[in-house]
């Protein structure tokens, strides 16, 4: 089977990514703004976009949206800073767990 290849503007593709996040900052539920988180990872992958904000930003920022929503959340990507900061963890084992704790939190919302 032939692969069909498209071409398009690296400006397109990050105004697309810009939209995204946009959205993603905008609304206040939780399972969209995961799918949005989804479809920037993938646009960042085929595109091999270089995102300004480092693995560090992001799980800093992730983590301070966390504090009041789910404590829980807040002190696994805490502790995750943490150990990437103090390098302990290298960049991709760190990516791998905010992943992996991105997607559990949807489900994994507490009331207090």
């Amino acid at each position: 089977m032939d692969n069909n290849n498209v071409s398009i503007n690296m400006k397109t593709i990050e105004k697309i990514i810009n939209e995204l996040k946009e959205i993603q900052n905008l609304t206040p539920e939780d399972a969209v703004k995961y799918r949005v988180n989804n479809l920037i990872e993938i646009l960042a992958e085929v595109t091999n976009f270089n995102s300004e904000e480092s693995i560090e930003d992001i799980i800093y920022l992730k983590m301070k949206e966390a504090m009041s929503k789910n404590p829980d959340l807040h002190v696994k990507l805490y502790m995750l800073y943490r150990g990437l900061n103090d390098g302990k963890i290298s960049k991709e084992e760190a990516k791998e767990m905010y992943q992996n704790y991105v997607q559990m939190y949807p489900f994994d919302s507490m009331i207090y």
